[in-house]
């Protein structure tokens, strides 16, 4: 699976591209109001949009010429994007915001990426077709290949990840009462909130998100706690420093393995990357080979 650090460098490219819808909307819009007024001044549509155009309309053409390319490259040359490989992009930047539910995750594009998933879907399988593309014709020895997952094992291992809750409060006699509330019925998420004093994750519930034994966030002592607790169970108090802390583990993936047949693709595609020129130049190529005019 691809870096999903990586993918938020194709979200400048979706900000860019919302311009374009400006300038659209303009176009077919017969009464448009003034973009600010200041003062007695008013800042009119067509001035707003004529300073985007001209300030951004060339790299805004040039990427949208880029894609409609590179979707009709794919398409004369059977070149596809495998729906699993794009679902688990999308479901890697999911997890990197902390979204429990699709509507949270709709909402935290909008708020902080300003994009859809289906904008930000679009965007991945640009790139990913780009890729694929580039190295189509990369032949790599299958020798090679298994010779690099041979010494790159740890990339394609996941260890067991749990999706942590705890609660931390200042006293021995505190962690006894929230435990007997929460043996009473009381939900964790709702104590979390009001009792924990842990800033960092009160607010949210005392969710800690995704987490591996090896994640920083927990504690030497409380590692084989955590590793040994059942889903929906809580733990007895740890004593942390001067607080005690109450874990509950929501969900649980155990530790996995991706075959070498199941990466072969994968390893091909990185290797032949390393091996081909730019992608500037692998784009120049496909445009004669579509065909592009510009209008001035």
């Amino acid at each position: 699976m691809a870096n999903t650090k990586g993918l938020w460098a194709f979200i400048g490219a979706l900000v860019v591209l919302l311009l374009v819808v400006t300038w659209s909307w303009y176009q077919s819009s017969a009464k448009l109001q003034p973009a600010a007024v200041v003062g007695d001044r008013q800042i009119s549509e067509a001035e707003y949009v004529s300073a985007l155009k001209q300030k951004f309309g060339s790299q805004v053409l040039k990427d949208m010429v880029d894609r409609e390319v590179v979707f009709q490259a794919a398409k004369k040359q059977g070149v596809t994007v495998d729906q699993k490989q794009l679902d688990q992009e999308i479901a890697a930047i999911r997890e990197s915001y902390g979204s429990e539910s699709e509507s949270d995750f709709q909402q935290a594009l909008i708020k902080q990426a300003g994009t859809t998933e289906e904008s930000l879907r679009q965007e991945i399988t640009y790139q990913l077709l780009l890729r694929a593309l580039a190295t189509k014709d990369v032949a790599i020895p299958d020798e090679e290949l298994l010779a690099y997952y041979n010494s790159h094992t740890e990339l394609y291992a996941t260890p067991m990840q749990l999706r942590l809750g705890q609660i931390v409060v200042a006293s021995l006699e505190e962690a006894g009462r929230v435990i007997s509330e929460l043996g009473q019925g009381a939900d964790f998420q709702t104590l979390a909130k009001e009792r924990s004093i842990d800033s960092l994750t009160a607010g949210n519930g005392g969710e800690m998100g995704w987490v591996s034994l090896s994640d920083s966030r927990i504690p030497d002592d409380s590692r084989d706690i955590v590793a040994n607790l059942d889903t929906k169970k809580i733990s007895d108090p740890v004593k942390l420093g001067d607080n005690y802390v109450i874990y509950q583990v929501a969900e649980r993936r155990e530790a996995q393995k991706q075959t070498f047949d199941q990466v072969r693709e994968e390893i091909r595609e990185l290797l032949a990357f390393a091996q081909i020129e730019s992608l500037d130049t692998v784009l120049d190529r496909l445009r004669k080979s579509v065909g592009v005019q510009i209008s001035e």
